[in-house]
């Protein structure tokens, strides 16, 4: 099933991208000779027009064929082949494949945001003595801080910045009731903000372990499956969030409920995160909603959004060294393990993961790399500032050659990935 969807998913991308290429190239004059999908032997072919549409025997890709696109000769107007046009339209018609992408990325996640809904904020966990302490509860479905509509946790900690020092308003859904309560927050110095004292997700852990490996760290402590962590050095400990809090605090004292009898165990001096591997936590139900359609694009458009922040983080990451090139990349073995991850989690999460692949094919296509869209537009962009054009055979040696480097390193990728996997 996930190797399906892959090949399925990696050839609708691929055929939005070329059908971006392919929709400028027309606007623009340009003609197009074949639109394919697939490499290799042609399984099935038609003509309309001037443009053969085919599906080749291998699903790994496609391409648009423009017109003397290659250097070799057409019955096509010269005018109206790739190189006879100017190079502002080869430019446009290179840059439209990837847009096409990002267009579709968005789309992809509108819809999956419609179609599924959202999982509402809740509360994940307050803090003892903390203002939140007294007004909120855990499970508590956050509908709005302030009057603004909270669909991300993210939302959360701006919304009470905008309205602190004074008092911040949050509409709940209570054991079923709409409620609002009022709450003051307070200023942390070492945070550096104001703070209602609860922490928020839109998936609540309880402090319940559900499964737990042999040889974690928490087992060789004493815990045990279905123990249930309700005090840490003596504060109530109710989720996940509320334990991992009094972790990092240093707390390595806590009393578990087994059975009829409370049993208080001692936890080695690891960091929380180590500390807490190999155990897995009962959850509590998400509560879904859909947001209305301008909610959807917005929400959507901030993921996009996000994506090419987290693209911009990555890069610095590797020029500094931080991030190895390795684990920058995957190929299709890294792929379809990331769409089986996204299966489990279910059909949101799974367009969601398209659509950042659709992303990234985006990306990767404006890389100024031979054959790449991107080094077509570098080739049109040194044509428009210049004013000179580099020969056609010479730039499609430079493609040809940069397509066999591609094939190489897909292959190299792809075996690293299996070795990864088996590893």
């Amino acid at each position: 099933m996930t190797w399906l969807l892959l090949i399925v998913t990696l050839l609708f991308l691929v055929a939005a991208h070329e059908a971006g290429h392919f929709l400028a190239a027309k606007l623009l004059g340009m003609a197009v000779e074949e639109f394919a999908i697939g490499f290799g032997p042609v399984l099935l072919s038609r003509r309309r027009g001037e443009t053969r549409y085919s599906l080749r025997a291998f699903p790994i890709g496609g391409f648009v064929r423009l017109a003397g696109e290659e250097g070799t000769s057409t019955d096509v107007p010269f005018e109206r082949t790739y190189y006879g046009r100017p190079a502002w339209v080869r430019l446009l018609v290179s840059l439209a494949g990837p847009v096409a992408n990002v267009v579709l990325a968005g789309l992809i996640a509108v819809g999956a945001i419609l179609g599924f809904g959202l999982p509402r904020v809740q509360v994940a966990g307050v803090i003892p003595g903390e203002p939140a302490a007294q007004a909120l509860e855990l499970g508590d479905v956050v509908l709005s801080v302030e009057g603004k509509p909270i669909w991300l946790w993210e939302d959360v900690g701006p919304a009470i910045q905008a309205a602190a020092p004074g008092p911040v308003t949050f509409e709940l859904i209570r054991n079923g009731e709409r409620q609002k309560v009022e709450i003051v927050p307070k200023w942390h110095p070492d945070e550096g903000r104001y703070l209602v004292g609860a922490y928020f997700s839109t998936q609540v852990l309880l402090a319940e372990l559900e499964e737990l490996e042999t040889g974690s760290p928490l087992w060789g402590a004493g815990l045990r499956p279905k123990d249930r962590i309700v005090a840490a050095c003596g504060r109530k400990v109710n989720s996940l969030a509320e334990l991992y809090g009094a972790l990092e605090d240093g707390c390595r004292n806590i009393s578990v409920i087994r059975g009829e009898e409370t049993v208080d165990i001692s936890l080695p001096p690891l960091e929380p995160d180590d500390l807490l591997s190999g155990a897995t936590f009962r959850k509590l139900p998400q509560v879904v909603e859909r947001p209305g359609l301008g909610t959807a694009i917005e929400l959507a458009g901030r993921q996009v959004a996000q994506f090419f922040v987290l693209l911009g983080q990555a890069m610095r990451g590797l020029v500094r060294g931080s991030i190895p090139a390795g684990e920058a990349v995957t190929g299709p073995v890294g792929m379809a393990g990331i769409l089986s991850q996204g299966l489990k989690a279910g059909g949101l999460a799974t367009l969601l993961l398209i659509a950042f692949i659709s992303l990234n094919l985006g990306v990767f296509n404006l890389l100024p790399f031979p054959a790449l869209d991107g080094a077509r537009m570098a080739f049109a962009l040194f044509e428009l500032v210049t004013r000179r054009k580099v020969s056609p055979a010479v730039e499609t040696a430079i493609h040809t050659l940069g397509f066999l480097i591609l094939l190489g390193l897909m292959v190299l990728i792809t075996w690293r990935d299996i070795l990864r996997l088996f590893g």
